[in-house]
């Protein structure tokens, strides 16, 4: 089923590559990935930390879980702008620098704080109506950080490289799926929030397919591999 899954997501994902759209995008992400450069360049020359950087983001982004409670979307879409910039930022500035392992944790555990807050913002802004999409999301983001934190820890602990693509963010599908869906997604919550238990619940199951497929390569690298190592 998963299988079947990541073949249906890689033929979506093929036809809109092949969409003058797409071409647009990768071209409009180039010019940021360039901008970001040249700014990291500047905050590294001025002696500015990539923890510093995490931290400020990490608070401009609380402040949207203020700015949800309030029905003051725009506000906290600002917020939430700021601190995906300043996130992407950090790292670009710990290359110049040195990427350490605080750095990484640092930046990793800010980021799961900050998408549950931004998670129990829309539960605040409409408790009747958003509560229990927001409990299934919570639910569901628990469910893979426990499964990715857990594969890293294993991982770890036996020293090997079997890593997989597991980004900050809780919503990326194990590697397959990228940031944008998850990025899109907090946009048009807040300019359209009545979207919201529609939006929470699809990303709720696409959380929920990501842990089954952190079990499935954890099973595969600790038991399948292993197995083989020994014979």
């Amino acid at each position: 089923m998963l299988s079947k899954a990541k073949s249906f997501y890689n033929q979506v994902v093929a036809k809109f590559d092949c969409c003058p759209i797409s071409a647009y995008l990768k071209k409009l992400r180039k010019d940021w990935q360039s901008g970001m450069v040249w700014t990291a360049e500047r905050l590294y020359n001025s002696g500015i930390s990539p923890n510093l950087i995490s931290l400020l983001g990490f608070g401009v982004g609380l402040l949207a879980i203020n700015f949800l409670s309030m029905d003051m979307y725009l506000a906290a879409l600002i917020c939430i702008l700021i601190n995906r910039t300043l996130d992407a930022l950090d790292g670009t500035v710990a290359r110049y620098k040195e990427v350490t392992d605080f750095g990484v944790f640092f930046d990793a555990t800010l980021d799961y704080i900050f998408y549950a807050g931004v998670i129990w913002g829309f539960a605040l802004a409409n408790p009747p109506k958003n509560a229990i999409a927001a409990s299934f999301l919570l639910f569901a983001f628990a469910a893979s950080a426990c499964a990715m934190l857990s594969y890293a820890i294993i991982a770890y602990k036996n020293d090997k490289s079997k890593k997989i693509e597991l980004p900050s963010s809780p919503f990326y599908l194990g590697g397959t799926a990228q940031g944008s869906e998850t990025f899109v997604a907090l946009i048009v919550l807040c300019l359209i929030p009545s979207w919201f238990v529609a939006i929470a619940s699809i990303l709720g199951c696409w959380c929920l397919l990501k842990t089954l497929v952190v079990i499935s390569t954890a099973y595969y690298n600790f038991v399948i591999v292993s197995s083989r190592g020994k014979k």
